[in-house]
């Protein structure tokens, strides 16, 4: 998304950085603002829910450790785990 430079001085000003935007821009409420313009709101159930979606993520992250797909003309043949991680 392209930044104003209005945006980017109060960005600095306020120590928000770029992968906090992200964050707020991909888990936040939207919600109407005046002019037409649209707010991305990152409550409090906002947070909580990306929580828990991160911690099923590294819940996911752990299972798959080690997971491996053999694909050959974009058809996934085989699956399997290693047993010895590197």
């Amino acid at each position: 998304m392209n930044t104003t430079n209005h945006a980017k001085i109060r960005q600095q000003q306020r120590g928000i950085s770029n992968v906090a935007l992200d964050i707020i821009e991909r888990n936040g409420r939207c919600e109407k603002a005046p002019g037409g313009a649209l707010k991305i709101f990152f409550g409090l159930k906002e947070y909580q829910k990306t929580i828990k979606d991160l911690k099923r993520t590294i819940q996911i992250l752990d299972k798959v450790k080690g997971g491996t797909l053999i694909i050959n003309e974009d058809k996934i043949v085989t699956v399997y785990k290693n047993a010895h991680i590197n």
